[in-house]
């Protein structure tokens, strides 16, 4: 989600943000992360990011009297955006979606991030990889490109491995025979970003909880693939390691995560892990980012206990359509603590 265009900001037009692929009638995806994340059409899968564009609804805040905590900023624009990692909108993710990432369009990227003037950019689906020897920072290129800091968070790696590899596989002999496996062609760390204008003080990076090896992904009686399946015998992606990243802007404590698409038990741990790490500080908080599910459901009540939505801070209630970040689902969110939201929307 992002936050309000406040009246006085740019005239961001939705056609204007849509990034094409770089080749509008590629082939159909099998993978959508390769090592990383599941075929797509499980849960709110991601590869469905931004079909219409791709900025998240900009908010405008102030502090406002909710706990008596100590009015530090006079107004505080927040974004939260999955800019998946620059390779722009479509469905599945191509395949080697590594090389569809590009420098133009992260230029871009940066550029609707400075029109939008705010004091907190947190982005999830941010990588650091290297392809061939060649290295992609993209934390580090969006804060030289937009003048902001920067913090960064990953807690997993993984290799890059083209789905069809015609290049020289390395051949394993053993005991039961040979057998071909494609070497990698770089590696990558898929995490989260906050950018901001002011530096960030006590940074901090946390893994959330994952599945265990007996936990189900879907229950025994759910209509899905995927009901009864324990987690250690399903694809590993559906226990990707996540985590929240944050720190403290202008006294503000500020967070953002990407909680898991698929396992609703799961994402609640998650849930309730991030809630604990933001509740260690005190005074106004904001907790921000793609939680792969809308705001009332079950597994987020620990946030909408702890946290004012945005959304419904301005009369937008969950279900309205102005709340859609990702095709019909409304799954991007801003929450916070101890504020007067003036605006939200999905810009």
């Amino acid at each position: 989600m992002g936050l309000e265009r406040p009246a006085d900001g740019p005239d961001l037009h939705r056609q204007q943000r849509q990034l094409p692929d770089d080749d509008p009638g590629h082939h159909a995806a099998r993978h959508i992360r390769v090592g990383v994340a599941p075929p797509g059409g499980l849960g709110v899968p991601a590869d469905v990011r931004a079909p219409g564009g791709v900025l998240q609804p900009p908010a405008v805040l102030r502090p406002g009297s909710a706990g008596g905590f100590r009015q530090v900023v006079l107004r505080f624009r927040v974004v939260t955006w999955n800019i998946r990692a620059a390779i722009g909108p479509g469905e599945p993710f191509p395949p080697a979606w590594w090389r569809h990432v590009r420098v133009d369009r992260l230029e871009r990227l940066a550029a609707y991030i400075t029109d939008l003037d705010a004091d907190v950019v947190t982005l999830q689906e941010v990588t650091i990889m290297t392809v061939d020897g060649a290295v992609h920072d993209q934390p580090a290129e969006l804060a030289r490109m937009t003048g902001l800091h920067a913090r960064y968070g990953a807690v997993h790696s993984f290799p890059l491995i083209e789905p069809e590899d015609d290049r020289p596989s390395r051949v394993h002999r053993g005991p039961g025979g040979s057998s071909a496996t494609p070497l990698a062609r770089g590696s990558a760390m898929w995490g989260n970003a906050i950018l901001t204008r002011e530096p960030i003080e006590g940074g901090y990076t946390l893994g959330l909880p994952r599945a265990a090896d007996d936990d189900l992904v879907k229950p025994a009686d759910a209509a899905h693939e995927l009901a009864g399946v324990r987690y250690a015998d399903a694809e590993p992606g559906h226990r990707e390691p996540r985590c929240v990243v944050g720190g403290t802007v202008g006294g503000v404590a500020v967070a953002t995560t990407h909680l898991t698409y698929i396992g609703r038990e799961q994402r609640r741990r998650q849930a309730e892990a991030m809630l604990a790490v933001v509740s260690r500080q005190d005074g106004p908080a904001i907790v921000t980012g793609d939680l792969n599910a809308p705001i009332d459901t079950s597994e987020l009540a620990v946030l909408r206990d702890g946290f004012d939505d945005a959304f419904v801070a301005v009369g937008i209630p969950e279900g309205d359509d102005r709340r859609r970040s990702c095709g019909p689902w409304s799954i991007d969110h801003i929450l916070v603590r101890g504020f007067e939201v003036i605006s939200c929307r999905v810009a």
